[in-house]
């Protein structure tokens, strides 16, 4: 493991990708400052706010170094980020997600316990607008590179950390995904390096429902098949197919409303097809870890809806 490092310990570079979100932006920076690791290289990447980020940036002073310019979007922000940085351990945190006490420790001694491993990663809960826990993300899985190809991401960014060497030898991020970026170069890592899942909570995902993955709709899912294509599954991984099928239901419960039989029949039919084509789609619908994701999707969405509803 190189770069510099204080007492032989790694350094660890930290970028944060910001653009117009002032609102949850202190609590990233003051999740990363308040980390017990001392040797940590932190990089803000704004794209140009309009919205006070400058100004909250500036109050920090030499605590935190940012730079503000425009940029191609979020992988972009990030890959010229860790261009700028010296750390030979690497991570990003997204403006509006935090990451716990202790976290950038337990991923040093995770790498320096496993040696040959390249990714590591933890368990996340979801919080709100405020910063409320919500639960847990269920979603997160013990390490397979099959489940990861075929059945879908299980590993939540920001608490996930990785090697400086190996994200280089590897490509690093490409630049021309929107909403796979992570998931491509998770897959990239674990190809060629050993990964590692640490069961401790290393990091809090915000839910607003306005997120990106979350709005992204049949277009991300178009996008993650390409990317799945790539490295040999034929289609769409079990678990998106899920969330394909849904988006097909979603779309004739619209058609019922509006009182057009065909169009319903026709989506649902889609639905249907979406995942009892698929062995591996077929298959979860019959595990309690799927029903677990489900439940805890619906639940995160009541809960921005109630909120919208206070504030309307």
């Amino acid at each position: 493991m190189t770069g510099s490092g204080t007492h032989d310990l790694p350094r660890v570079s930290l970028v944060t990708p910001s653009y117009n979100a002032a609102p949850y932006l202190r609590a990233a920076i003051d999740s990363v400052l308040a980390q017990d690791y001392l040797d940590i290289e932190y990089l803000v990447m704004d794209g140009g706010s309009t919205d006070g980020t400058l100004e909250l940036l500036r109050g920090y002073g030499e605590k935190v170094r940012w730079i503000s310019e425009k940029d191609q979007g979020q992988a972009d922000a990030i890959a010229r980020g860790f261009e700028q940085t010296t750390g030979a351990i690497l991570g990003w945190l997204n403006a509006d997600d935090v990451l716990k006490p202790g976290a950038v420790r337990t991923a040093v001694d995770t790498f320096l316990a496993n040696p040959g491993t390249a990714l590591i990663y933890g368990n996340a809960d979801f919080i709100d607008v405020a910063g409320r826990t919500l639960g847990a993300c269920t979603v997160v899985e013990p390490y397979s590179l099959h489940r990861l190809i075929h059945y879908g991401d299980y590993i939540i960014q920001p608490a996930a950390f990785f090697l400086s060497k190996a994200y280089e030898a590897v490509g690093g991020l490409d630049k021309t995904l929107n909403w796979a970026m992570d998931w491509d170069l998770w897959i990239r890592l674990a190809q060629g390096y050993d990964v590692v899942y640490i069961e401790k909570q290393l990091a809090s995902y915000r839910w607003l429902g306005s997120n990106k993955t979350a709005e992204g709709g049949f277009e991300r899912l178009e996008e993650v098949e390409m990317v799945a294509r790539r490295y040999g599954c034929n289609g769409l991984p079990a678990y998106f197919r899920l969330e394909r099928a849904r988006l097909f239901a979603h779309q004739a419960n619209q058609d019922l409303k509006q009182r057009q039989p065909l169009p319903m029949l026709n989506n649902l039919v889609k639905s249907a097809a979406t995942i009892f084509t698929s062995w591996g789609a077929t298959k979860s619908l019959f595990t309690p870890h799927v029903w677990r994701n489900y439940s805890t999707a619906q639940a995160l969405y009541r809960h921005v809806e109630k909120l919208d509803a206070e504030l309307s």
